[in-house]
């Protein structure tokens, strides 16, 4: 089967319609400092995570999309992401959570940025 010069090839490949930024998810970025008398495991973000999860109930942890940034052992910092609307949830869970792994800790919010870099420059 051949082609005239005029007719053009149709792509097979569906074209990606990219979301309108008025459309996306409004993210902040949360920097907070894990505090405790002994180091804790390296997967302390991950035990967080699951303690907001667990205070957060279901429904409103899946609508926070608490997701980890990074995390920094040795300083006990870190960055998390979650929703615009949760942060004041998410820093209220920090009151509330006492230990982790079975560890006495209290946990501070050091700053909130709407860019991960700037939340990053106050976890070193």
């Amino acid at each position: 089967m051949s082609m005239n010069k005029n007719e053009v090839k149709k792509s097979t490949k569906p074209k990606v319609n990219t979301l309108r930024p008025c459309l996306r998810d409004k993210k902040r970025y949360l920097a907070f400092e894990i505090m405790s008398d002994k180091p804790l495991m390296p997967d302390a973000d991950k035990a967080l995570i699951s303690k907001i999860s667990e205070l957060l109930g279901a429904f409103s942890s899946a609508k926070a999309g608490v997701m980890r940034v990074n995390y920094f052992q040795n300083t006990q910092r870190g960055v998390l992401r979650v929703d615009r609307a949760f942060v004041d949830f998410i820093r209220s869970c920090f009151v509330m959570i006492k230990k982790i792994n079975n560890q006495e800790v209290m946990i501070r919010t050091l700053y909130v940025s709407g860019m991960v870099k700037k939340a990053a420059e106050h976890t070193k």
